[in-house]
């Protein structure tokens, strides 16, 4: 045997342990569980209370692994979806017609999408007070605070009107936006947060809500664990259900991530893509 077909093998094998390696990980995770409930944890010389905290950092370690493996799991099945396929389809297909006949142009869309999107939001704050947008231009967007309030031809509701517009700032939208996928986020963008950016933000909320879960589980104690009984199949459970908790949530977050974050966020830069392409053959 020579070395191409052993290092061929051994790469096979790897591939299939790592991808087999997330329900060994889940069972492992829920037997540690079971261990650590149905044994009396001790330190030698250690207060109870710091078997309490042992045991708060068991249990969110494991929250934690369950919520990391099934959130995997969940992206997997996400990238595997229908909607998923479809949207990437639809802007490989506008990305390569852009490269192919306005590539060139993009800057100047992105020019021309920032001033009128400032337009029509400034529009929209100073349409309820009644002031023509020409007007704003002419005499009030270059005004500060205090020279506002001093006017005396507009009333208190036309004032807070113009403040509002004038408070609205010009959006950031670079080709580098459209043509990428999740790689810029800004407060004030044509796009909403990134994928990456929404999946950091599930995993923190996750993370401060398991920390307090793990925090008042370890409070919940029936009885001394002495032999296995109902009461102590009760508090196994009872604990036990938290852990398993973590992991639906963490499929979930992690299949949303991909179905509902990226989908609407590639849909978004598939829509700009659009505009891009009208712009380019109506302004030549």
């Amino acid at each position: 045997m020579t070395l191409e077909p052993i290092a061929s093998e051994r790469k096979r094998v790897s591939q299939y342990i790592f991808a087999n390696a997330r329900p060994f990980l889940i069972a492992f995770i829920l037997f540690t569980v079971i261990v650590v409930m149905t044994t009396d944890i001790k330190l030698v010389t250690i207060s109870s209370l710091t078997n309490l905290g042992l045991e708060f950092f068991i249990l969110l370690f494991c929250s934690y692994g369950m919520y990391i493996c099934c959130t995997d799991g969940g992206v997997k099945n996400g990238y595997a979806t229908d909607l998923y396929k479809n949207t990437v389809n639809r802007f490989d297909e506008l990305k390569t017609k852009i490269q192919e006949t306005c590539l060139p142009r993009m800057n100047d869309f992105c020019a021309y999408y920032i001033a009128e999107e400032l337009k029509q939001m400034r529009m929209h704050s100073l349409s309820a007070a009644c002031i023509p947008y020409d007007v704003y231009l002419d005499k009030y967007a270059k005004l500060g605070r205090k020279d506002i309030n001093e006017l005396t031809d507009l009333t208190s509701l036309q004032k807070k009107a113009v403040k509002k517009a004038n408070r609205i700032r010009p959006i950031k939208l670079t080709p580098e936006m459209i043509l990428s996928q999740g790689k810029t986020w800004h407060y004030r963008s044509a796009l909403a947060a990134t994928p990456g950016t929404m999946k950091n933000v599930a995993f923190t909320v996750k993370i401060f809500k398991m920390s307090f879960i793990s925090i008042c589980m370890p409070l919940i104690a029936l009885d001394v664990i002495m032999e296995p009984s109902w009461i102590v199949f009760a508090e196994v459970c009872l604990k036990l259900f938290t852990v398993v908790l973590n992991g639906f949530d963490g499929h979930k977050d992690g299949y949303n991530n991909i179905t509902v974050h990226t989908v609407n966020y590639v849909n978004a830069q598939c829509g700009l893509m659009q505009q891009a392409i009208l712009y380019a053959t109506t302004n030549d």
